[in-house]
């Protein structure tokens, strides 16, 4: 185990008061500079023109990359919603541009054809006929 060492004792001389100590009136009074909790106006007051410049600038720009960024994303939101019609739109005319394509096609049939000659009095010429290949 440790063994404890063993310290010298110490004599404090402290001198024994009978009598108040007076301070000598003639020995000018010294203002102490005591840091004491400033108010708003005197912690502004300490900040430089150019600390204040830099600051406002910075605000100013923070607050002006916030409005670009919303003014971005409305204006993206605005375009996909224009594309997501035109989108819409090209469908719906590729659809009736099919509908009116099988139209056409069912129309344009060879036997139908020739009921609607026969409806209106016209008749089969086999001697104009030509077959191409």
């Amino acid at each position: 185990m440790a063994e404890l060492k063993k310290m010298e004792e110490f004599q404090y001389d402290v001198p024994i008061m009978d009598e108040p100590v007076i301070a000598p009136e003639n020995e000018p009074k010294v203002q102490r500079n005591v840091d004491l909790p400033q108010s708003p106006k005197r912690k502004l007051r300490n900040i430089s023109l150019l600390e204040k410049a830099i600051g406002f600038l910075l605000l100013v720009a923070i607050i002006g990359i916030a409005i670009l960024t919303i003014q971005v994303r409305t204006s993206i939101t605005q375009m996909t919603n224009q594309i997501t019609e035109t989108q819409a739109t090209i469908q719906a005319k590729e659809e009736s541009a099919l509908k009116l394509e099988q139209q056409k096609n069912e129309l344009s049939k060879a036997d139908r054809i020739k009921d609607v000659a026969k409806n209106k009095g016209l008749s089969d010429n086999i001697e104009n006929i030509k077959k191409v290949k």
